[in-house]
């Protein structure tokens, strides 16, 4: 088993790509903590939970409270466990596109609040336990819309643009310290995210995938699990994007 004893913290983890890579880190081996904030996912937490087993904790984080943040790593020092592996997917969609002119302050600052500032928030806390150990594997999750643009989901991909910058900076910082840093930048995924925008808009994701189709939460989790294992201990500083050949 690829992650075995290890213990990994996967924000988002109570739907989608977050459930996902939660359950396959535990096929295998990991011990999961579960930071999902969605009370909608609250179901769909506890029975993740029960299906990872005992070896798993969750907590209710919101990733955009530096103090939700800090609670949801002092819960895992009460445990006694260190850190080894954190996934930073929590996140959340844009409600509609619109052209920036009529961007909210609100709408502005959530997307940033919870991609980009949550992701720093829940590594600077990561990073306070892995550097005394000289180890660790930090993945983040970007979006093809970070690397491509997306014309009135500005904010989104502002934030996720961010979240890449962030990880190529913080990989070297952190590299002659034996942590490693890298970004996941999805395309069209069939999650509850996805779910939230217009069923309308699907043809065109699918004619703009090359691949001809929506990708799946298990693909990306794939990735997900390459960056966080010994497979990529060579592997620092890069984005990966499971996109079915969109952008490149």
């Amino acid at each position: 088993m690829r992650l075995k004893d290890q213990v990994a913290v996967v924000t988002g983890a109570g739907s989608g790509i977050g459930r996902a890579i939660a359950l396959m880190f535990a096929r295998e081996g990991a011990k999961i903590v579960v930071a999902e904030l969605n009370e909608r996912s609250g179901i769909e937490t506890a029975e993740l939970v029960s299906e990872l087993g005992q070896e798993s904790l969750a907590v209710r984080t919101d990733v955009g409270d530096k103090r939700s943040v800090a609670a949801l790593f002092a819960a895992i020092d009460k445990r006694g466990w260190p850190v080894d592996v954190l996934v930073n997917n929590a996140g959340t969609a844009e409600p509609e596109l619109k052209p920036l002119q009529e961007v909210s302050d609100e709408r502005w600052d959530s997307q940033l609040r919870v991609h980009l500032t949550g992701t720093f928030f829940c590594i600077r806390e990561a990073l306070l336990r892995m550097v005394p150990r000289q180890r660790g594997t930090i993945v983040n999750f970007g979006s093809v819309a970070g690397l491509s643009g997306l014309p009135g989901g500005t904010a989104y991909a502002a934030a996720k643009g961010g979240v890449i910058a962030l990880t190529k900076s913080l990989s070297q910082e952190v590299a002659p310290l034996g942590i490693r840093v890298n970004c996941v930048a999805p395309g069209w995924i069939d999650t509850p995210m996805l779910g939230n925008l217009p069923e309308k808009w699907r043809p065109g994701m699918i004619k703009n995938t090359p691949l001809g189709r929506i990708g799946t939460a298990d693909e990306v989790a794939g990735v997900a699990l390459f960056l966080a294992c010994d497979l990529s201990g060579f592997v620092t500083g890069q984005i990966i994007s499971p996109n079915g050949g969109m952008y490149r």
